[in-house]
């Protein structure tokens, strides 16, 4: 063979097979739909279907895990999400993170004219003892926070809330930690009458993957009355869905003789 001859790797040489056709890479790993918008409804209804999602990991979704940002809401394993019980007002956005050991995504639902959450707390607390998400300790009542990494204006956003049901009068939420008081400041932030969470800037799951704070309460002089009890951020990759090639087959050529790296 003379120098020069270009060798198709597909069939010459040492036969290795370059070719990467459309049908094997049509699998996306992730939400098939990612943001969803629905209007507020008169009530969510228990075990009434609000949206389906689909997920695919692409490799048979085995020990595939759904957690919703709401402890009112749950997915079932056919991508159903309904809620656990007749609940009027559940906040403005729901995030569903879904994950199995190959792959992992989230999908976010805008409620339009939502609400925020209303009612006694002494019911809300009497749902979350009964409900799938465990109390962290005695009445303060968290659920891990799940937000997307590259979210755009406007901000701040709320993404999370915190329940107290013996809080006294007068006293107010405190939060703390990595991403609040620590550096990086001024991430998060906490309405201290409400107990709303809020984010106020893009995050990146690359610089940071997850926040570890922490929520109290105070009395009017800032002494600590109950807690602190840990509040998990995580920030959910964006980025994670492998390419694909539609136009295939592609097929490889290489001159024989080429340095290493030639394109």
């Amino acid at each position: 063979m003379q120098p020069g001859t270009p060798l198709v790797l597909c069939v010459l040489l040492s036969q290795v097979l370059l070719l990467t056709s459309a049908e094997d890479l049509d699998c996306a790993p992730g939400f098939q739909q990612k943001l969803f918008h629905i209007n507020q409804p008169i009530e969510f209804i228990k075990d009434q279907s609000v949206l389906n999602l689909t997920f695919s990991d692409c490799k048979g979704n085995e020990k595939l895990r759904y957690e919703v940002s709401s402890p009112y809401f749950k997915v079932n394993s056919d991508g159903g999400l309904v809620a656990l019980r007749n609940i009027t007002a559940v906040g403005r956005t729901l995030f569903v993170h879904a994950r199995t050991p190959h792959a992992e995504d989230m999908a976010e639902l805008v409620i339009v004219g939502g609400k925020d959450i209303q009612g006694s707390l002494q019911d809300i607390f009497k749902y979350a003892r009964t409900s799938p998400v465990p109390r962290q300790k005695r009445s303060i009542v968290v659920s891990p926070i799940l937000i997307p990494e590259n979210q755009r204006q406007p901000f701040p956003r709320d993404v999370g809330k915190v329940v107290d049901s013996d809080r006294p009068e007068g006293s107010k939420f405190r939060l703390t930690g990595k991403g609040v008081d620590q550096e990086p400041k001024g991430i998060f932030r906490i309405n201290e009458n409400t107990g709303s969470v809020s984010v106020t800037r893009t995050l990146d799951r690359e610089a940071i993957a997850t926040y570890q704070l922490f929520v109290e309460t105070t009395d009017a002089n800032g002494r600590t009355l109950e807690g602190p009890v840990p509040l998990e951020v995580i920030v959910i990759d964006q980025n994670d869905n492998r390419p694909i090639f539609r136009e295939g087959p592609y097929v490889g050529h290489v001159m024989e003789g080429s340095p290493t790296d030639s394109q």
